[in-house]
């Protein structure tokens, strides 16, 4: 079999990618910039490599990528998060001399990374998605304060950007939460007043707010955006509860949202994996596109667990150039990021509610107590110490000022 690089070897979804692969009899080279970590315990990652952190220094890291590119015989790259596959794709032309990275084009993946992009195509698409603005200035914000239903959402385009080679994220919180236009006002410019010379000036969308459920639409369409696989999962539990990553989900099937998903990437063209968020208002049935992450999602291990292993049929795309019947999976699996996902939700959940609030919200934590868990395995244990290690490296990096609760980098001037 061949060999196989992972990039953000402490994040959850590499570590799925790592024991995917493993389990298959491919060589997994693990990397990371941090030098313990979840992916690196996995008994199915064969090699660690350390990479300079391309959250603190993006040239540094593709320089250094690509110098292991060269001297490293391998089969493919495999990119995890935003900060790894922007600057990989960046310059993805010289890292394919050596390697094929598992990954659309830039110009391809900017469609799905940028969410005015995003908004754009599906208009042309017909895909719904909630009322959008691009903002430049207040001026601008000004003249759709009146055409908004509240409350409003100002969305960055992008969570990830870079300033002088330094990362800087930028999630949904609830001070991007604005319920009448005064409001909306005096958000917009304390979060402008926050990257004032950092970000450009129409680095927010203002978006209606739109109710419903979250549902995630992941799948992977060879390099002429035929699909090859499909997997859905609807959101039970997310941290912020304000809107954030998954910390439990069930499988489920949806025609209308799987026809959604597939127009847009088409017209995409993409290539590759992704996940479609969507909302869907259970009561009344209407649907709104979120946004699309072009790469390997977090929920990642239910789709595995529930029966669509999707790096391992990347890979045989990639590599062995291999296409298969679309096959189905188990609906109403369910799975859980306990640790730190759902014990962030829980501390969340404690701190916005009250009364008899907090005892619900405590009861829907304890039950189920077992269930099949992104990290937790008792086939490779651990990599449970890495992640409770890097939880460990969070609440420093939180009392230390270096990073938000939510995850947000504390933006440098």
């Amino acid at each position: 079999m061949g060999s196989v690089l992972v990039t953000d070897a402490s994040e959850r979804t590499a570590l799925a990618v790592i024991r995917s692969l493993g389990k298959r009899g491919i060589k997994v080279l693990a990397a990371d910039a941090t030098r313990f970590n979840a992916g690196f315990l996995s008994k199915y990652c064969t090699q660690k490599v350390i990479y300079p952190s391309p959250i603190e220094d993006k040239e540094k890291f593709v320089k250094s990528l690509l110098r292991l590119m060269k001297n490293t015989k391998l089969d493919l790259l495999i990119p995890i998060t935003d900060f790894t596959m922007i600057p990989i794709l960046e310059q993805k032309e010289e890292f394919e001399q050596y390697v094929k990275v598992a990954a659309p084009p830039y110009e391809v993946a900017m469609k799905a990374y940028d969410k005015f992009q995003t908004i754009s195509i599906a208009e042309k698409c017909g895909v719904p998605h909630p009322k959008t603005f691009l903002i430049d200035d207040v001026k601008t914000l000004r003249e759709v304060t009146g055409e908004l239903n509240y409350p409003a959402v100002i969305k960055p385009r992008m969570k990830v950007f870079w300033k002088n080679g330094r990362a800087i994220m930028m999630k949904v919180t609830s001070i991007n939460y604005a319920y009448n236009k005064g409001d909306l006002l005096y958000k917009y410019n304390m979060l402008m007043n926050k990257l004032k010379g950092i970000a450009p000036p129409d680095f927010f969308l203002v978006q209606e707010y739109v109710q419903g459920v979250g549902y995630g639409v992941e799948v992977l369409m060879n390099d002429s955006s035929n699909l090859i696989a499909l997997f859905m999962h609807k959101r039970l539990r997310e941290y912020p509860v304000t809107g954030g990553a998954s910390t439990l989900r069930v499988s489920v099937w949806n025609r209308r949202l799987a026809e959604y998903s597939i127009k847009l990437l088409k017209e995409m063209k993409w290539q590759g994996v992704a996940m479609v968020e969507f909302k869907l208002d259970e009561k009344n049935g209407s649907t709104n596109l979120m946004e699309i992450n072009g790469r390997f999602w977090g929920s990642l291990p239910l789709a595995i667990n529930a029966g669509v292993d999707f790096p391992y049929l990347l890979y045989k795309v990639m590599i062995e150039k291999h296409t298969f019947p679309i096959g189905g999976y188990k609906l109403g699996f369910t799975e859980r990021w306990l640790i730190p996902g759902d014990v962030l939700w829980l501390f969340d959940s404690l701190l916005r509610n009250s009364g008899d609030s907090k005892f619900i919200a405590l009861k829907k934590f304890l039950s189920p107590p077992f269930l099949p868990d992104d990290v937790i395995s008792l086939d490779d244990f651990l990599p449970t110490i890495g992640a409770l290690t890097e939880v460990l490296r969070y609440v420093i990096e939180v009392s230390r000022g270096k990073r938000t609760v939510y995850g947000e980098m504390k933006v440098k001037k």
